[in-house]
């Protein structure tokens, strides 16, 4: 396949706009593309327009997963300077929404898995390709996946989300909770006639901090660091004049083994309880998002694998002295290590497929993101390196092969 082919199926994938749904059409070209080339593959649905997709190459032992999501994230388009939708080429930068979250690593996945068919490559055990549906909001595609089986022999798991040249084997858990506040709407000038919810939102608020604040501050995990707490939406009141009769805020937190999910909305929940019974507050939890943190083997052979092929093409990028400014500034407010001299196995605080496929086994799988992009994810001009997406493919390539031997 040529450049000018690699760089069209990848346009083609950010024609779709799969945000946050639709990744069914987007399964679909995909599935054609694999037919095309002499690779079968199924659609395994995950609701209305939502598909995962699944291919295999070779049979038997060990099986090599390797998994991408097709979903993408939100557009501000009033904000880009290009259509988000359109790939557009200005020098090494591919614009549009996507490229580098991640329809780049999708490309090259499938892009490697076609080069090899073509090249009658022998694999000796099973490529197993899923691409998945609604990785952004609550990674149902994968826990479909999981459910049905798909990871139950699956020895190693390659996920081509942008990491860039650091091999990540670790990623936080997360937590999104709707906080609600029901009160009484009422003049301002009359507070006693009403009842109001946004006070009660902020003092709930402040009760939850409180009660997590030492516990988050005490543990902490020697890969992933310390729990991250997040206060992201916050909506009440209407106008000025009028007490709010209802409010609402969305926690994002991060999670770590040492604080599990499951203590923290426990936390919260007997804190809402105990202000409930105490004040005329009415408030309420929704937990919307509940995915537990993976802590992968450092010692696996496929982390070991990724970083020694991908080594040569780090050498290669030549950084300035800028950049590498830039990327160190980068890694010092991400809390992840920089280096220009090597591949480095890190954790992060961004969540993978893998809190889903790995759900029975979180700790000491054979696991590691490693793909194209950079640190622009869910950003306005979102762009991925031309140079590194086609780098990528050989990457993959080169990793699969040595996996098998």
């Amino acid at each position: 396949m040529n450049e000018e082919d690699k760089i069209a199926i990848l346009s083609k994938l950010i024609s779709y706009k799969s945000v946050n749904d639709h990744e069914k059409q987007v399964a679909l070209y995909l599935q054609s593309l694999l037919q095309e080339n002499g690779i079968e593959s199924k659609l395994v649905p995950v609701s209305g327009d939502r598909a995962n997709l699944v291919a295999e190459i070779g049979t038997g032992k060990p099986v090599l997963a390797i998994s991408g999501h097709m979903d993408v994230v939100d557009v501000q388009e009033k904000n880009w300077n290009t259509d988000p939708f359109q790939l557009t080429e200005q020098g090494d930068k591919l614009y549009g929404r996507g490229t580098t979250d991640m329809k780049a690593g999708l490309a090259a996945i499938v892009i490697a898995l076609i080069e090899l068919k073509q090249s009658k490559t022998p694999i000796n055990g099973t490529i197993r390709f899923m691409a998945t549906a609604g990785e952004e909001v609550g990674q149902e595609g994968a826990e479909v996946l999981q459910k049905e089986g798909y990871m139950k022999d699956v020895d190693s798991l390659l996920i081509a989300e942008p990491s860039g040249f650091i091999a990540v084997y670790a990623s936080k858990g997360e937590l999104d909770i709707d906080i609600k506040s029901i009160g009484k709407a009422a003049h301002s000038s009359m507070p006693a006639l009403g009842n109001n919810a946004v006070e009660h939102l902020l003092n709930v608020l402040n009760d939850i901090q409180k009660q997590l604040k030492n516990l988050m501050d005490e543990a902490e995990n020697e890969v992933l660091g310390k729990t991250v707490f997040n206060i992201d939406v916050i909506k009440g009141g209407t106008q000025p004049n009028a007490i709010p009769g209802s409010a609402e805020a969305v926690l994002n937190i991060r999670t770590i083994p040492e604080l599990p999910n499951q203590k923290i909305l426990d936390i919260i929940q007997n804190t809402i309880d105990q202000y409930n019974a105490h004040t005329t507050g009415q408030i309420a939890l929704e937990c919307g998002m509940n995915i537990v943190p993976i802590l992968g083997n450092k010692d696996a052979r496929l982390l070991k694998l990724v970083q020694k092929i991908g080594q040569p093409y780090l050498q290669k990028q030549n950084y300035t002295a800028e950049q590498i400014k830039q990327f160190e500034q980068q890694a010092k407010l991400s809390g992840i290590p920089f280096s220009a001299d090597e591949i480095l196995a890190v954790g992060v605080s961004g969540g993978t497929d893998a809190s889903k496929f790995f759900i029975d086994q979180p700790t000491n799988c054979n696991y590691v993101v490693f793909g194209p992009g950079n640190g622009n994810s869910h950003q306005d001009n979102e762009f991925v390196s031309k140079a590194m997406y086609l780098e990528f493919i050989e990457i993959f390539k080169k990793v699969i092969v040595e996996f098998f031997k």
